[in-house]
């Protein structure tokens, strides 16, 4: 059974990306499962892609399975972390799930299995996000997007044909999430230089040491997938998603939890992703481009805590964010002593970082057209979003997570609302 080799330390043990990887899942199941019952999870589009096939090769390997469980595919399935306690419910200790499907299916069941307290199997059907392999699942919880903590899968089997047969504008999601890693890792860069969280070598090579070969051609799904698998392992190992999400995922989040639509249709994780990956180079482009003198005289002053509060009020009217973005916003807040404090340390390495962020984001107006070529979104209206909706949501992603990014780069200065201003 050929297999690539995964990093060392992770939960997932076995990753398959063969041309005919789909008829070793029977001898996969009796290696890291002997005994136990598949059960094939899927919806009505991933189980004509692949479910279907899976169940007959189990069912023709004498391994006996349950009956396969198919969420509709008209409305498309939404990450509902009700449906994964219902999944969960469903399933006893013998059971090993198998996830046909893409991003939602996977998440529906890795949070399933890990309620459960047991491993399973991604099968992916389409090159479309990075979670295939990660821990942890982007779900919705009572109406907010949260982050629910459950195990990365056992084993990965991707068959390539399958994966060339996805859809093309799966695909582009796909490439719009891998090239996000780009200005993630600027992100990184940027806490890392004031002392926030410290860039760790051994799991920023896994994303950035190959990420640019990844992203060469749009058209080569195996590279693509490859880059969107090892961004996967890279989470697991660094138990965080900090190695692929930066503002970018931000605004993603803010957009998702206001229900953005464009034609009727949801958009997916990629498309919005590729908008704020946009987003947040526009942004590092102003913070290249101003000198630290510059800033300095554009900095506004800093806010009272009832200033503060007040303005995060503001930005959360829409009561559509949950509970803990406020208390994150105020939480990571410096004022008085402690914000002229930060500020200093701010512009004590505007200029050697200006120049590490500059490296790393390389051609701007290149990485631009990479993604439009691939054809992912690159503009807030090609995804529904009017002008106010688009700038909102910049502000708005600053409130929801402690990661340091960009913008809170940039807040913390007192430039955000002129960067944006001058950036959009």
């Amino acid at each position: 059974m050929p297999r690539i080799a995964v990093p060392e330390g992770i939960t997932t043990k076995v990753f398959i990306l063969d041309d005919d990887a789909l008829p070793q899942i029977p001898e996969l199941l009796r290696e890291l499962w002997p005994g136990k019952t598949p059960w094939i999870i899927a919806d009505g589009n991933t189980w004509r892609a692949a479910g279907e096939k899976v169940q007959r090769i189990v069912s023709a390997a004498g391994i006996a399975a349950q009956e396969p469980h198919i969420l509709p595919a008209v409305p498309k399935p939404h990450p509902d972390h009700a449906v994964s306690c219902r999944l969960a419910g469903m399933m006893t200790e013998n059971t090993v799930p198998l996830a046909v499907g893409s991003g939602v299916i996977n998440d529906l069941v890795k949070t399933a299995a890990g309620i459960k307290g047991i491993t399973y199997c991604c099968i992916p059907t389409a090159p479309s996000v990075d979670g295939y392999t990660s821990r942890g699942a982007a779900m919705s919880v009572n109406g907010f997007k949260v982050t629910v903590p459950c195990p990365a899968p056992a084993a990965v089997v991707a068959d390539k044909s399958v994966l060339l047969s996805a859809p093309a504008e799966m695909a582009a999601a796909g490439y719009g999430d891998l090239a996000a890693k780009v200005v993630a890792g600027a992100d990184w860069l940027i806490a890392d230089a004031l002392g926030l969280d410290p860039v760790r070598p051994e799991i920023w090579d896994i994303v950035q040491k190959n990420l640019r070969a990844w992203l060469a051609d749009h058209r080569d799904r195996m590279a693509v997938f490859m880059g969107l698998a090892a961004t996967g392992y890279a989470m697991q190992r660094c138990l965080d998603s900090r190695p692929a999400s930066g503002a970018e995922h931000l605004c993603s989040h803010i957009w998702e939890m206001e229900g953005l639509t464009c034609g009727g249709e949801e958009v997916s994780h990629g498309f919005k992703v590729a908008v704020g990956s946009v987003a947040s180079l526009r942004l590092m482009q102003f913070f290249l481009t101003t000198s630290r003198e510059e800033a300095r005289r554009l900095a506004a002053p800093l806010l009272t805590t009832e200033e503060r509060e007040k303005e995060i009020a503001g930005l959360l009217a829409r009561g559509c964010y949950g509970d803990d973005p406020a208390r994150i916003a105020l939480e990571k807040f410096q004022t008085g002593a402690a914000g002229v404090s930060r500020r200093e340390a701010i512009w004590a390495v505007w200029d050697p970082l200006r120049e590490k962020v500059a490296r790393q984001l390389g051609d701007q107006e290149a990485f631009v057209h990479s993604l439009k070529d691939a054809g992912c979104p690159a503009a807030p209206e090609e995804i529904g979003l009017d002008k106010a909706q688009f700038i909102h949501g910049i502000f708005a992603a600053q409130l929801i997570r402690k990661r340091y990014t960009i913008l809170d780069l940039l807040y913390d200065a007192g430039l955000l609302h002129t960067a944006v201003e001058k950036a959009f």
